[in-house]
């Protein structure tokens, strides 16, 4: 009898400890599944994620976030600015970020650095930054305060200035959630302008 109850109160734990680890990504899938963004592309689970908790510290009161600026010259598209901060009574870009949801995170830290170095030296060229909403003048942007590498959950050990709250499987568990959720009709599907 005392093996069954062992039995039973082991099983009662591991239930515990995956609904504690699942309400998060609950919380979080419930917060994205209409945003009619393709998950189909796996950073854009990330940069949703940390667009979210960003929020904490920079409220929607003061602050606007915005995801994927392209930035380029007249012939090509340089590169894009996967999170932006802005300050709402300025216009001013107060953070950017780069999100980076590789498994590798010493090539993802290098890699953001990178693409950090060539979005700064852009901005002393003739750019034009855009968004699927917006136009954005370089002027917004030359006095960022923060630039950023964010990525899952330990990757500040990596070199990273941001880590989420969620690890990366975590987060692809989210990504399967929404592309499930989509496919299936029951969140928002991806528009062609996201």
């Amino acid at each position: 009898m005392a093996i069954v109850r062992a039995q039973v109160l082991s099983v009662v734990l591991v239930l515990l400890s995956l609904t504690a680890n699942a309400a998060p990504i609950q919380d979080l899938f419930e917060q994205l599944r209409d945003s009619g963004l393709n998950y189909e592309v796996v950073g854009t689970v990330c940069e949703q994620v940390s667009r979210l908790e960003l929020q904490k510290a920079y409220p929607a009161s003061q602050y606007e976030i915005i995801n994927g600026i392209e930035y380029g010259d007249a012939t090509r598209t340089i590169g894009e600015l996967d999170v932006v901060i802005f300050e709402k009574t300025t216009k001013k870009a107060v953070l950017v970020g780069e999100v980076k949801c590789w498994k590798d995170l010493k090539s993802a830290i290098a890699k953001a650095r990178d693409q950090r170095l060539r979005f700064q030296k852009s901005l002393s060229k003739d750019i034009a930054l855009h968004d699927y909403q917006a136009d954005y003048d370089k002027s917004q942007f030359s006095n960022v305060q923060k630039y950023v590498a964010i990525a899952p959950k330990g990757a500040k050990a990596a070199g990273f200035e941001m880590d989420m709250e969620n690890s990366l499987s975590e987060l692809m568990q989210l990504r399967d959630m929404l592309i499930k959720c989509q496919y299936q009709g029951q969140c928002a599907a991806p528009s062609h302008d996201h």
